[in-house]
């Protein structure tokens, strides 16, 4: 689990990197991600899953899981000061840990935000 510095609490927050953060697509995940103004702390991660993704809540649940996983393992190749939003794609249901953490740090390694 992201500790609590680490995550994205607010719809404000949210909505502000989705609105003006630059979008970057994975194989599984569509990434937005935004260098936070009069902000100095870690960067905080949100994963978000809506009910047109799958009607099961288990299911939603677990994609979340696993995206989240991926992020807490790789927070130290991340520069502080960014706020980032995730949205998996429909497909990434059958998908496993290694396969979304894969293509995570594939897609991490071309971005500004990585160190």
């Amino acid at each position: 689990m992201l500790k609590k510095a680490n995550r994205l609490s607010t719809n404000f927050e949210i909505n502000v990197s989705r609105k003006y953060g630059a979008k970057v697509s994975g194989q599984n995940f569509h990434m937005f991600y935004l260098k936070a103004k009069n902000y100095e702390g870690p960067s905080k991660f949100t994963v978000v899953v809506s009910n047109k993704f799958d009607k099961s809540a288990v299911k939603r649940n677990k994609v979340k899981r696993l995206f989240r996983e991926a992020v807490r393992i790789n927070l130290d190749k991340i520069k502080p000061g960014y706020w980032v939003v995730i949205h998996p794609k429909f497909f990434s249901i059958e998908k496993n840990y290694e396969e979304i953490n894969t293509d995570f740090v594939k897609t991490l390694q071309t971005l500004p935000l990585a160190k």
